[in-house]
């Protein structure tokens, strides 16, 4: 989309309104040939007085331009009547053109002025710093008419010649050259605008700062948005652009310090402001403190309570591992959500807190409300009741969760791993058993061995060992008899 930067009026620094009609009633009278001048202007000199019947017309025009309000019309009508007249001089056509291409101004027919101020020098009887007075002129009226390359590059050429323009002209031929792209030819006209500028305005720095933007000047950029926020510390659009020119410049640090600073002025106040303030924390990681500054927000009304804001408070909260501070976060999103995603991340916070009874029941509502991969879901139902010491019933979840391709590994490793627990055990409790057998026969051969010749209870068998010798040879005779 183009920049408007053309609105102003034709800036009439050389000639004024009507100084073309104090100058034709200064040349009634021939004007002397300077010395110094060369032959073709000397002989300009010659015969710029006017005929009695010129004169009269031209001020005819003049008396008609200076009642209150001017009358136009009239003016116009005697200068019309002095350059149809075919005894004109090229001398009186030029003076009664110039005034009367003032005249078209004042009656706002820009174009008209252009063409008697053209025709003017066309007669070839003006002097060369007459002519240079008036191109300026002529160039910024065909810029405000909208033909920017043919208005800046008279302007150009008068420059060129020793013109001396104003910071006015300046900045209408460097957004001239903008209209048209021509980003470098607005560049130094941009430049000059803005050192001559005395005060600098807003119009001045906008003007410099998108030349410097499209011409991928980012330092100048930089150095010119930092002078521009030292004299306008509350203008938020400055503070903006400053992080944005330092996040392309992959400054994304600078930028995050650009917006903290102008957080604590006050000065972000929309909700998508907030929440990218609250990410660049989150990506710098110090998720607490951008948590912090989401939920105040979010309690102020500024953050709307969305299932989407919620869950990035959540994700912050358990970014910071504050699980404790996620859980009612993540339970309002969850319940509002339409599928089970946050329900998931839920039971993960809960998990993560080890209240695993409450990370099964949000695992269970995950599945009820739809999630991407259930199988990843069974796999954590299993978790929570194995770390409840529920082994077998895990092992139920996780053969569910081998009936995804995803998930299939990850449940037969831990079913492989639960069974094995289970075999350790069993062989654990054999091993036991054994020990406790023998020592049983070992007080069984005592007694054997010392007869009723026992002193305290020497040789006594235990009730437990009765138990355990009955038993074993229960277990022997049957093993004798499946044998036979």
């Amino acid at each position: 989309m183009k920049m408007n930067w053309l609105n102003w009026k034709v800036d009439f620094n050389r000639i004024g309104m009507f100084g073309f009609t104090a100058l034709a009633a200064a040349l009634f009278i021939a004007t002397p040939a300077s010395a110094q001048r060369n032959k073709k202007e000397d002989q300009k000199t010659e015969g710029r007085v006017f005929s009695a019947a010129m004169g009269a017309l031209v001020n005819e025009a003049q008396e008609a331009l200076i009642l209150e309000p001017p009358n136009n019309a009239a003016a116009m009508a005697a200068l019309n009547k002095a350059i149809a007249d075919e005894k004109i001089t090229p001398y009186e056509k030029a003076i009664s053109l110039q005034i009367r291409g003032n005249v078209q101004y004042a009656m706002g027919n820009l174009m008209g002025t252009v063409r008697d101020w053209e025709g003017a020098i066309n007669t070839g009887a003006l002097l060369k710093e007459e002519i240079d007075g008036m191109m300026p002129n002529i160039g910024q009226i065909y810029i405000s008419e909208g033909q920017y390359v043919k208005g800046a590059n008279i302007i150009e050429g008068w420059l060129r010649t020793g013109g001396k323009a104003n910071q006015s002209i300046h900045q209408m031929v460097g957004s001239a050259w903008l209209q048209v792209d021509e980003y470098r030819k607005a560049l130094p006209h941009g430049e000059a605008a803005f050192n001559m500028a005395n005060p600098k305005k807003k119009k001045h720095f906008n003007l410099l700062n998108y030349i410097y933007h499209e011409l991928k000047m980012p330092a100048k950029q930089a150095a010119l948005l930092e002078q521009q926020v030292s004299i306008w510390p509350d203008d938020k659009k400055i503070w903006r652009s400053i992080a944005s020119l330092k996040q392309q410049g992959n400054k994304s640090r600078e930028a995050f310090e650009v917006n903290k600073i102008m957080y604590l002025n006050g000065m972000l106040d929309k909700e998508n402001e907030l929440l990218s303030l609250a990410q660049y924390y989150s990506y710098y990681e110090v998720p607490y403190r951008g948590a912090s500054i989401l939920e105040r927000e979010m309690n102020g009304n500024r953050v709307q309570k969305t299932k989407k804001n919620l869950e990035l408070l959540a994700n912050m909260w358990r970014q910071a591992r504050e699980y404790d501070r996620a859980i009612p976060i993540l339970t309002q999103a969850a319940n509002i959500s339409a599928d089970g995603s946050l329900y998931e991340k839920l039971g993960e916070a809960y998990y993560s807190e080890e209240q695993y009874d409450k990370a099964e029941t949000a695992f269970r509502s995950a599945l009820n409300k739809g999630v991407k991969k259930p199988g990843n879901i069974y796999v954590l139902i299993a978790n929570s009741l194995y770390e409840r010491d529920r082994p077998r019933e895990a092992i139920a979840e996780f053969r569910k969760a081998t009936q995804y391709p995803y998930s299939k590994r990850t449940a037969d490793g831990w079913v492989t791993f639960i069974n094995g627990e289970f075999e350790v055990a069993r062989q654990q409790a054999v091993f036991k058993a054994q020990v406790k057998l023998d020592e049983c026969k070992n007080q069984a051969d005592r007694k054997r061995r010392m007869g009723a010749e026992f002193l305290d209870g020497v040789g006594e068998i235990s009730a437990e060992c009765v138990s355990i010798l009955a038993d074993d040879a229960a277990r022997a005779k049957a093993k004798k008899n499946k044998a036979t």
